[in-house]
């Protein structure tokens, strides 16, 4: 009987794809891995386009039948380069949750980026976060902006004075061979109280210092917002969430930035 009883169980676990023991699992043998270098890659460097045009939204969690609807509205719009995710991609930060709206990030005709969202670093989810996204601060350049995706959960970190990585960030604000204009993009906005009050004066300076830096651009507040929080002139833009059915469609021509609203 015990042999009986082995045998198919042994049966069970072979013929499954995958098997997820626990849900602080954080990949798989079907999860995605280097989705951001992947896109980046597809994406290209734009260096021929001079209208760079591109979708901002955020926070999906618990939103999957919206982020299908997401995915047809922005299918829809003609000239769009690429997407970017601004964090929450979770709400527990669990590995079946990023796959679940990975995959059907995946129904986009453009490609996506994606930056961690405070919800993403719960449980296990920094590293799920590394092991299908990629590292947590990136950049890279399109149409010779360069967009810097980075870390501001602060309060994931207990306000550790750490993050945002401001030596980091000041690293990517510097002049660069071909870049005319630079885009922030984080989670967490600066004038939140998630946000390390500690490090908002230096990380406001660093972006006001920085010749044709355009926009700072979040999510996390589920509602869309733009603020000035300083006298530079830079606008600090949030957008609002999936879950409310609407996202921002931003352009960039001649290094001026302009945008939309979207409902779906």
């Amino acid at each position: 009987m015990r042999t009986l009883v082995l045998f198919f169980v042994s049966i069970i676990l072979t013929s499954c794809n995958h098997f997820e023991f626990s849900p602080n699992q954080t990949f798989d043998r079907i999860s995605l891995k280097d989705v951001n270098a992947t896109n980046i890659k597809r994406l290209g460097d734009g260096a021929d386009d001079d209208t760079v045009k591109f979708v901002l939204t955020g926070d999906p969690q618990k939103s999957r039948d919206e982020t299908v609807k997401l995915c047809k509205a922005v299918n829809a719009i003609p000239g769009i380069d690429f997407v970017i995710l601004n964090g929450d991609i979770t709400e527990f930060g669990v590995m079946k949750e990023m796959l679940w709206i990975s995959r059907t990030l995946e129904d986009l005709d453009r490609p996506y980026v994606a930056v961690i969202g405070n919800h993403d670093e719960t449980g296990r989810g920094r590293e799920s976060f590394r092991h299908m996204f990629g590292e947590l601060n990136y950049s890279f350049v399109y149409g010779g902006i360069k967009f810097i995706g980075h870390d501001t959960n602060s309060r994931e970190y207990g306000f550790n004075g750490a993050i945002p990585n401001i030596p980091w960030l000041k690293e990517q604000l510097k002049p660069t061979p071909g870049v005319t204009g630079y885009i922030a993009m984080s989670h967490i906005p600066v004038n939140s109280p998630d946000f390390d009050e500690k490090l908002s004066a230096d990380y406001m300076s660093s972006f006001a210092q920085t010749p044709g830096f355009l926009a700072s651009l979040h999510a996390h507040t589920h509602n869309y917002e733009m603020f000035y929080p300083d006298d530079s002139g830079i606008p600090y833009i949030v957008t609002s969430s999936i879950g409310n059915r609407e996202f921002l469609v931003m352009q960039i021509v001649n290094n001026k930035l302009s945008f939309e609203r979207v409902p779906f």
